[in-house]
């Protein structure tokens, strides 16, 4: 909590700047603080990146946020997208054959991976 209130007092400046007033360019000052405060920002809220990161904790970091994506989020993403489909498809928003596309790839996407994960686990745990 108190690293998002860090983070929220670093970029208030910035957010200041940058979405309340409307500046037709940036000079390479501004630039150079906007980077400064974002980095700040990124070191308060997420304090175990702001050492040195090389190749492999990028990519750790990366390969963590798919697996939670398509893994531990999964079935959220896909009751996500289809409740948008159920409220979208009668409203006309979205026609009938994008909205089935979009629940089987969705479905096979992110319910599959969960579901296999889950299996997994649960024969693990019988053995």
């Amino acid at each position: 909590m108190a690293a998002a209130i860090i983070g929220a007092l670093t970029l208030a400046p910035a957010i200041q700047h940058f979405l309340l007033s409307k500046p037709p360019l940036l000079t390479r000052s501004q630039t150079k603080s906007a980077a400064t405060l974002v980095l700040l920002f990124v070191a308060a809220v997420f304090p175990e990146c702001a050492n040195a990161m090389d190749y492999s904790t990028g990519t750790g970091l990366v390969r963590d946020f798919v697996s939670w994506l398509f893994v531990d989020a999964g079935p959220y993403v896909f009751m996500a997208i289809l409740g948008i489909c159920v409220l979208g498809v009668p409203k006309g928003w979205i026609p009938m054959k994008g909205a089935v596309i979009a629940v089987i790839c969705s479905f096979v996407f992110f319910a599959v991976p969960s579901i296999v994960r889950y299996a997994a686990s649960v024969a693990s745990s019988q053995i």
